[in-house]
């Protein structure tokens, strides 16, 4: 993880590999979901027992369908959310470059600066040298406070996305009823130790009828990496 000591911040916080892994293995979740077989009627059995196991039979599968297709939709919003962070994270390291070398420059033109005050203590004609060094300063300053005003409107613009994203996966969950499953509980409130996107995507999981479904293992740890604690 880059540490951005040009920036003195990370902008982008999030790991575009770690949101990339925890959409494959929501979509793996999916997929493992869809080999469930539907519940079929029992041969010779009627009556009222019969109907009521039909009925059960017949929501747990609608809940079967609900929870996958949530799955995908989270999966495709992931992978989406992680190669904009990729793009994210590889503009902050150029704004990261560019930042340390204008750094380097402050600092050298500071040293010129203070040269140039010494020098014009025992020679008063130097005098334009220090008004030049000054001038080179200011200058040098500018360009540092110029990349450091394009990395706070990155880091707006990355915040901004990932509200989006977490808005998308609040989506998938609305209306849906929260069920008591140790899984979704352990899970949603892990995630909202986390980023907003983080929080949201723990309650679309938690809320998406009706059949509790274990997690994928690691699918928690990687998003967790994935968000940066924001």
């Amino acid at each position: 993880m880059a540490e951005f000591r040009g920036l003195g911040f990370d902008p982008v916080p999030g790991s575009p590999d770690a949101v990339a892994e925890a959409a494959r293995q929501y979509a793996v979740a999916a997929a493992r979901l869809g080999d469930i077989p539907s519940p079929g009627t029992i041969p010779g059995w009627a009556g009222r027992s019969a109907q009521a196991l039909a009925h059960r039979a017949a929501r747990a599968a609608a809940g079967l369908s609900a929870t996958r297709e949530a799955l995908r939709a989270a999966a495709r919003i992931l992978e989406d959310w992680a190669g904009t962070l990729l793009a994210h994270r590889r503009r902050a390291e150029d704004l990261d470059r560019r930042a340390g070398a204008a750094r380097r420059a402050v600092t050298a033109a500071r040293d010129d600066v203070e040269q140039a005050e010494t020098e014009v203590q025992f020679s008063p004609g130097t005098q334009p040298n220090l008004v030049a060094a000054r001038a080179r300063l200011v200058a040098r300053q500018d360009d540092l406070d110029r990349v450091l005003a394009e990395a706070r409107d990155l880091e707006r613009a990355h915040s901004a996305e990932a509200t989006r994203v977490a808005e998308r996966l609040r989506a998938l969950g609305d209306g849906a009823p929260r069920p008591d499953a140790s899984g979704f509980a352990g899970l949603s409130s892990h995630l909202e130790t986390f980023s907003a996107v983080g929080r949201e995507l723990g309650v679309t999981v938690a809320k998406t009828p009706v059949v509790p479904v274990t997690p994928p293992p690691g699918a928690v740890g990687a998003f967790a990496a994935a968000l940066g604690g924001r």
